[in-house]
């Protein structure tokens, strides 16, 4: 409905620009719509998320006021926290949150001045601070609206509000998304000192929690949709990823240790769903020749023999090249992300390597969460840094991941929501 409003405010303006072709009023030094006021942050749509972890005490928010277009004189712009406007809100929403109590949040200004001949005012800060003293997991809300505007200029009313729900989580609130990025873990280089602890593994777990936006995201040569969504591991040796040329390309697929070795067969019932939460997990057992996939803590597909007798010998998974295509990465497994051929579109966190075949109990118990130090886990990148181009190992292991490429985006309203959690 946002933006159906702005695209018909739009609509009305090309209209109106239109027929000012059709009169003899003369219009370039005057636009044939009036000038508005708006929030830069309320441009798409009228609501913003602010949930946090549990250990932030303040979050903050920038936003800049814009004008339709240049005024011929400096604009000063008002604006505040109405909270008028939260019972119009619940109202439109069915919701009853109340209003944020007004030592939870702060302006660095009132109002802003725009200079004549621009239409785009400096940064403004709304922090949010005190959040210690708010309780888990209850809602708030705060609706900035813009409150006077001089020169007798108006406001552009679909976007001059921005409403932030403010909300301190249980649940996991950082992500990052590897849309056109991915991880690189430099301490599984051949031959680095840390690499060792995934090297000569006999049992193996993957897990992680993605969330993805398009499985066929980019194009191939010739226009063709790419097949495959990888989550982690090495190309052709052992790959935890989502999809396959002539296999379900929403279907979780484990390839390896052989790169022809594939598992489970396709299966549209097993397709994962986009724009969706999800705890993958896979384990491989060499003494028992059993691979087992988990979505949400519970078995999704398991095989009982994945390889001939002999085969294959011991994982290495710190063997890799520096530069080379047969990596282990994060989010990406072959060429760059350039080619958009292997890319996962989507968020990803709690990314862990063990080097023990878990069961389903202590999957299921700790897919949100677990101990850093627990035995037999290698490699644990959290993802809740928030910032930065580098994500912590907190085993210890000092095998941190790092972004191919800067910035590495970190998502705003990244709310996982937990599915082990009893009623």
């Amino acid at each position: 409905m946002k933006r159906y409003i702005i695209y018909q405010t739009l609509s009305l303006a090309l209209l109106a620009f239109m027929a000012a072709g059709c009169d003899n009023t003369d219009y370039s030094n005057k636009p044939p719509f009036d000038n508005g006021a708006y929030l830069d942050v309320a441009k798409t749509k009228d609501i913003a998320n602010v949930t946090f972890k549990r250990t932030l005490t303040e979050v903050p928010k920038v936003f800049t006021v814009l004008l339709t277009y240049p005024a011929k004189q400096d604009v000063k712009v008002d604006f505040a926290v109405d909270p008028s406007l939260t019972g119009n809100y619940n109202a439109r929403m069915d919701t009853d949150y109340p209003t944020l109590d007004p030592k939870h949040y702060k302006l660095s200004a009132s109002s802003v001045v725009i200079p004549a001949g621009e239409a785009q005012s400096k940064p403004v800060t709304i922090t949010f601070t005190g959040l210690d003293a708010l309780p888990l997991d209850a809602s708030y809300l705060v609706p900035l609206t813009v409150t006077g505007v001089s020169g007798g200029i108006g406001t552009l009313d679909g976007s001059k509000t921005i409403c932030y729900i403010v909300k301190k989580s249980s649940a996991i609130t950082t992500a990052a998304n590897l849309r056109d990025n991915y991880m690189e873990v430099p301490g599984f280089d051949k031959g680095s000192p840390t690499a060792d602890v995934v090297n000569n593994m006999t049992q193996l777990t993957y897990e992680a929690i993605i969330w993805v936006n398009s499985f066929d995201y980019g194009s191939l040569p010739g226009g063709a949709l790419p097949d495959i969504s990888t989550i982690m591991g090495i190309e052709q040796y052992i790959l935890l990823r989502i999809g396959d040329a002539s296999y379900p390309r929403q279907q979780l697929q484990f390839a390896g240790p052989r790169y022809e070795w594939k598992f489970p067969k396709a299966d549209k019932s097993k397709s994962l769903m986009p724009k969706t939460w999800y705890h993958v997990a896979l384990t491989w057992n060499l003494a028992t020749q059993t691979i087992v996939f988990y979505v949400d803590g519970q078995e999704q597909s398991r095989s009982e023999e994945f390889a001939k007798p002999g085969e294959p010998v011991a994982l290495n998974l710190g063997m890799q090249e520096r530069g080379k295509d047969f990596m282990f990465k994060i989010g990406h497994s072959y060429g760059e992300p350039e080619d958009y051929t292997r890319q996962l579109d989507g968020n990803i966190c709690e990314v862990r390597v063990w080097n023990v075949a878990r069961t389903q109990e202590e999957i299921y118990k700790n897919m949100y969460d677990v101990d850093p130090h627990t035995p037999g886990l290698c490699a644990y990148w959290k993802f809740d840094e928030g910032e930065g181009d580098k994500v912590i190992d907190r085993t210890g292991n000092g095998n941190d991941a790092v972004a191919h490429k800067s910035p590495l985006v970190w998502p705003d309203g990244i709310e996982v929501p937990k599915k082990n959690e009893t009623k």
